[in-house]
């Protein structure tokens, strides 16, 4: 089964203008297997319809929102879903826990994704990104979990709740032509009055 971010990722991208082209991984070899493994998470190549390649610069920003998605030219994206990798309420709910799932489970399967992506031919120079459920609000585990996660290679990140709410804004609750299970999805919830902007809280970040 297809996980829940990657349909919301290839929704949010394909909208605002990108293609994207699966990257297919070989698995983590048994000796670089770390205490917590989880499977080679989904990548992806993402490329401006355009054709433009060219990323602008991110100066010191290493979260990005929808109001960075005009400044991104040509990306890999890597996805680390909830499934398959450790992760659970009590721990999305700790900065703390939070940030040793990042260092013990994330960020050896981020840097092996990224030495793997260097043996592949790609045009010109693709940003190296992550889909993460979340990043921590508050120091010193927000600076630290960033601090991993560009150790392993990886130089910029959204949330599942940036693109979510971006997807929410955009569909329309009225009736129409069917587009992809993740629209359908929403466009039911607003229709039912199920989503509304104060709820949007629960799609907070750490």
């Amino acid at each position: 089964m297809v996980p829940l971010e990657e349909l919301i990722a290839r929704d949010y991208f394909e909208r605002n203008g990108f293609f994207l082209k699966r990257i297919h991984l070989p698995p983590q070899p048994e000796g670089r297997k770390t205490k917590n493994p989880i499977p080679t998470p989904p990548t992806y190549l993402l490329q401006r319809e355009t054709g433009r390649t060219k990323n602008e610069e991110l100066a010191d920003r290493f979260q990005l929102f929808s109001s960075d998605v005009s400044g991104l030219a040509l990306a890999t994206l890597t996805l680390i879903p909830w499934h398959g990798s450790g992760l659970d309420m009590p721990i999305f709910q700790s900065p703390t826990r939070y940030r040793s799932w990042i260092r013990n489970t994330i960020a050896p399967a981020l840097q092996y994704t990224q030495q793997e992506l260097q043996k592949i031919p790609v045009p010109a120079t693709p940003l190296p990104m992550a889909l993460l459920p979340g990043i921590p609000a508050q120091d010193p585990q927000r600076r630290e979990s960033i601090e991993l996660l560009r150790g392993a290679g990886i130089a910029a990140a959204f949330t599942v709740r940036t693109l979510l709410e971006s997807l929410i804004h955009q569909v329309e609750a009225k009736p129409d032509a069917p587009e992809t299970a993740i629209t359908e999805i929403l466009r039911t919830l607003k229709a039912y009055g199920l989503i509304s902007p104060p709820q949007l809280d629960l799609f907070q970040d750490l």
